[in-house]
């Protein structure tokens, strides 16, 4: 009975407490809606930076649609290969080359493709007029050199970094000019997974941002709609976005489109090594290298600017002038971004001693 009486009062006493509390916190209407706007505009004001990067860049991105011929089986009964037409889209970015209005985008988007099929509008739908094409394999970079001359150019910046917001614009499944967003998620990926065939040697973007098959050559935008990469591949196992895409960085597709329409060609900066892909954690540690840093020398040309400044086999590169060198890869990332003519200092490790050699960089010509 007492036990009764005491659950009795004690609930007497909560009952108006808690009404009470419930009255005096519980908002209107309006207050909700009041915090409500005032916690969401920062990201509005956010989404009107977006707003204004798309329009701004807007007018220097064009949709682009090609058919080229294939050759499919139909049937292994059939015992043969037939050509079938095969619509493909893209995405371009016009540029100022040597005084050309040029469209920049992937190879893969327009090589082998004649003028007549391939498709380019602009932002107000007209129609652009493919003159020339012109491609590089070994970079996966085109240009399309356009009759228009007023068209206006992009505006390009040269490097981003790990966390920035970016923007993609792109054709993705032929839906023309989508805009996806997300973050740079890792910078210098030299092995990328990508979707279909090889990627080109140099260090890519890695964003998140939703890319599928029709982006390619889209722009990877910065929040002042200045492009900092083209969109160049995705890492999946279905073949649609998964959250692993790659840009190529536009420092590097600049420098070949100028002397892709000032030449034909690009001159690569060469040196003449080959390296030991295989340079593993044991073999650093059995050198004295105990961190997985350092590119071994396999071979070295004959004649070649290497040779001459005597570098060695088996010799490992531990820096190119003050950049630690992380493996092959990166070695040869590291040379590619250098200018013909330049001299780099390689800091090597022989014989357990760590040596300084100058290497100045020749040239080659990539197709």
């Amino acid at each position: 009975m007492r036990q009764y009486l005491f659950f009795a009062f004690l609930v007497a006493l909560l009952i108006p407490f808690s009404g009470s509390v419930a009255t005096s916190q519980t908002p209107s209407r309006e207050e909700s809606r009041q915090k409500l706007l005032a916690e969401a505009a920062p990201f509005e004001r956010l989404g009107k930076v977006f707003r204004a990067a798309v329009d701004f860049a807007g007018p220097s991105i064009v949709h682009i649609e090609s058919k080229r011929l294939r050759q499919v089986s139909p049937t292994k009964a059939a015992g043969r290969q037939v050509q079938m037409q095969i619509e493909e889209s893209g995405c371009g970015i016009i540029a100022e080359i040597d005084g050309k209005r040029v469209v920049l985008t992937n190879r893969h988007v327009v090589e082998g493709i004649p003028l007549e099929s391939i498709k380019i509008q602009a932002e107000d739908r007209s129609l652009l007029t493919p003159v020339e094409v012109l491609t590089n394999t070994d970079f996966d970079v085109a240009a399309v050199v356009v009759a228009e001359t007023t068209l206006v150019p992009a505006l390009f910046a040269e490097s981003a970094e790990v966390g920035d917001l970016i923007l993609t614009i792109g054709s993705p499944f032929g839906l023309d000019r989508s805009v996806s967003m997300g973050i740079v998620s890792a910078t210098n990926r030299r092995r990328v997974p990508a979707s279909v065939g090889p990627t080109p040697r140099v260090g890519f973007y890695q964003i998140d941002a939703s890319v599928n098959p029709g982006s390619s050559g889209g722009p990877m935008l910065n929040l002042r709609g200045e492009v900092v990469g083209i969109v160049t591949a995705i890492a999946t196992q279905g073949g649609g976005s998964e959250g692993v895409a790659f840009a190529m960085p536009t420092k590097i597709v600049l420098k070949i489109v100028r002397q892709l329409v000032k030449s034909g060609t690009v001159m690569r900066p060469y040196i003449g090594l080959g390296f030991d892909a295989a340079f593993g954690v044991e073999e650093r540690k059995k050198l004295g290298v105990t961190r997985m840093v350092g590119a071994r020398i396999n071979s070295v040309q004959p004649d070649s600017p290497t040779a001459k400044a005597g570098l060695q086999k088996d010799d490992i590169i531990l820096f190119v002038n003050r950049t630690e060198i992380e493996d092959d890869m990166h070695c040869v990332d590291v040379v590619a971004q250098s200018e013909i003519g330049e001299t780099l200092t390689f800091t090597v490790l022989r014989d357990g001693a760590k040596i300084s050699v100058p290497v100045t960089v020749s040239e080659q010509i990539s197709r």
